[in-house]
């Protein structure tokens, strides 16, 4: 198993998809769809981890490839406060479910995004100093 430090995620260990090789400055490591395992533990962090950390949230911001501005001003957030996320051992509530349902609405496919969301508002509810979130899914508007 190949611990995948380039992530700047400490619990990321590659099984498969690479393969050791020496070049001129030493050992290294090539990955075989490298896009693919960025979308691979970006999704994984959004799907199966309990609680987001602040490195998880860089993580999906520098996958989705926006600035600390970009990001905040999509989550309607001032940057300084996506900088305290990005730093935090774990990311607060609200902060969480905005990352997770960003990350599922830009990577979105045809595969049922209503279960997706309603599975994370299920998954993050349910304590008294978590704001509900009142959710609406629209259908994507057909191109004329």
């Amino acid at each position: 198993m190949y611990h995948y430090r380039e992530s700047s995620l400490p619990h990321v260990y590659l099984a498969n998809g690479y393969k050791e090789i020496v070049t001129p400055n030493g050992k290294g490591v090539a990955i075989s769809d490298l896009a693919g395992l960025h979308f691979a533990i970006a999704s994984a962090a959004v799907r199966e981890r309990k609680h987001l950390t602040g490195p998880e949230v860089r993580f999906i911001r520098k996958y989705l490839e926006l600035t600390q501005a970009q990001f905040a001003e999509t989550l309607g957030v001032e940057e300084q406060t996506v900088r305290l996320w990005e730093k935090r051992p774990r990311a607060p509530e609200q902060a969480d479910r905005a990352v997770r349902l960003l990350f599922l609405n830009l990577t979105a496919t045809a595969a049922a995004p209503p279960v997706r969301i309603n599975h994370i508002v299920e998954h993050t509810s349910g304590r008294a100093e978590v704001t509900k979130l009142n959710l609406r899914y629209r259908a994507a508007a057909k191109a004329k």
